[in-house]
């Protein structure tokens, strides 16, 4: 089989696929145009299982390049166009990659460069290359990298299979209810997984028209590329959705959302609060799905939809506790994920893949605590500490300190140890008014039980976050430490 035959092949050539900047592309222009690209890396010294690069904004050509080396049998790998150069430098040392499809040059090391074929270049190859069948191979064979968001360490190279692409288009199907005639827009950019699969993999496997968007995102942004090219459904993180209801001085751009066609919001990548899921629901007027995946199963694994209460597995998912004393003591637990779109592993990190894969199953750092037949999000391993002989979910407790509480934008919670070396919680937070934020604070603080009294209290003009939006608990907690010393 061939991963990006699947996505392509079902669909009535003169039906659009990608509409970017005006420009629409059919399935049928697509398939061609994917055909001839993969000849071009077959010229090119492409051959089977080896990994491409593909570090360019998003657009057609993004599309293109991508399924074009699932096609001629390669691996494609997205990647950030911004990327540091340092982390670059660490990338290119791990994948051995066998080619490189940048808009430039300039940031790619010297002894990288002979691998690396411009833009435009690679736009000249694919119109003079003669079209190839797509590459038949086993359906365990890998066909796509992902990045893992590194929000606990260096990001991990996760491997997916042909067989995955096949699979891919279930949950957004059967538990998001999308068709061939939905238009789908994400915020984030195509090298993070959540529009990947989302957008461009489940739309073209539905047939759904995808949007792609090459300007980096602002909530002022969004909202005029949403009222531009009239989506049907949103996929967004919960920190774009705050900014679209009260950040940055652009009130008010919720409401035009309704009024753009969106039917349907999806929020993923990190926590979605109730209150905060609840604030857009009142002044969008429009239902919310929340989501939890991650790198390693590419879909939704978990999701609720209004009504839900809390998280369900997705179709195709099944879902157990690892620690179930935990459980029965209401305590947060990691859990053991089986999904049909599970990766086959991680790319040269062993150590890491015997820690996240068990017996066919995954198992994230990530917490939940059981709630009726669902799970609520509790944070990773490092939010749930022991203060005077008491658990303390330290997501929960910024939940409850920053609910419905005017002018604070968001609040995250470590645990380090004090001058004493006894552990403390310090609660750092971003507002508007600081002075009446903390006032409001210490307030609510007073009146929790003492094990789960911050002892600080500091104030930060952005909380630090990872590439796509999840907080650096690890980042805070080493300032903490600095605080202390």
């Amino acid at each position: 089989m061939n991963g990006a035959e699947s996505l392509l092949a079902r669909h009535d050539a003169a039906r659009t696929a990608i509409e970017c900047e005006g420009v629409t592309v059919s399935f049928g222009e697509l398939r061609e145009r994917v055909a001839r690209a993969a000849g071009a890396w077959r010229a090119n010294g492409l051959r089977a299982g080896q990994p491409v690069a593909i570090k360019l904004p998003d657009g057609i050509d993004w599309a293109v390049a991508w399924l074009g080396t699932v096609w001629a049998g390669g691996v494609a790998v997205g990647v950030n166009p911004r990327i540091p150069s340092a982390e670059w430098q660490t990338a290119l040392e791990e994948a051995g990659f066998a080619l490189i499809v940048a808009e430039a040059a300039d940031d790619t090391p010297a002894s990288w460069r002979h691998l690396l074929l411009p833009l435009g270049n690679a736009r000249r190859a694919w119109a003079v290359a003669e079209s190839i069948a797509p590459v038949s191979l086993a359906a365990d064979d890998p066909a796509l990298w992902v990045h893992s968001s590194g929000s606990s360490g260096r990001p991990k190279a996760v491997v997916h299979s042909h067989r995955t692409l096949a699979r891919i288009a279930r949950v957004s199907s059967e538990r998001l209810g999308i068709g061939p005639g939905d238009r789908l827009l994400a915020s984030s950019r195509l090298f993070f997984t959540y529009p990947l699969v989302n957008v461009l993999l489940a739309g073209l496997a539905i047939g759904a028209t995808v949007l792609l968007d090459p300007e980096w995102p602002t909530a002022a942004s969004l909202a005029r590329t949403i009222a531009q090219l009239r989506p049907s459904v949103l996929f967004s993180v919960p920190t774009l959705y705050r900014a679209l209801l009260h950040g940055d001085g652009h009130e008010g751009l919720a409401e035009g959302i309704a009024r753009a066609g969106v039917r349907l919001c999806v929020s993923a990548g990190e926590a979605l609060s109730p209150q905060l899921r609840q604030a857009w629901q009142h002044a969008s007027g429009l239902p919310m799905f929340d989501g939890y995946g991650c790198a390693e199963t590419l879909v939704l694994v978990l999701g609720a939809a209004d009504g839900d209460g809390w998280l369900q597995p997705s179709p195709g998912v099944r879902v157990r506790p690892l620690d179930r004393d935990a459980v029965a003591q209401g305590l947060p637990t990691r859990l053991l994920i089986e999904a049909e779109t599970l990766a086959l592993g991680y790319h040269d990190r062993p150590a890491a893949q015997a820690e996240s894969f068990r017996g066919g199953a995954l198992c994230p750092a990530d917490l939940f605590v059981q709630q009726g037949h669902g799970w609520r999000f509790a944070g990773r391993e490092d939010s749930l500490v022991k203060l005077r002989g008491r658990w303390v979910d330290l997501a929960a407790l910024e939940e409850t300190l920053a609910a419905r509480l005017p002018g604070l934008r968001e609040a995250a919670a470590v645990c380090t140890p004090d001058a004493d070396g006894l552990d403390a919680i310090t609660l750092y937070f971003v507002a508007d008014d600081a002075h009446a934020v903390r006032a409001r604070l210490s307030e609510r603080i007073a009146l929790l039980p003492p094990h789960q009294r911050p002892a600080r209290l500091e104030q930060l003009d952005v909380l630090p976050r990872t590439a796509t939006g999840k907080l650096l608990r690890r980042q805070l907690a080493a300032l903490s430490q600095q605080v202390s010393a």
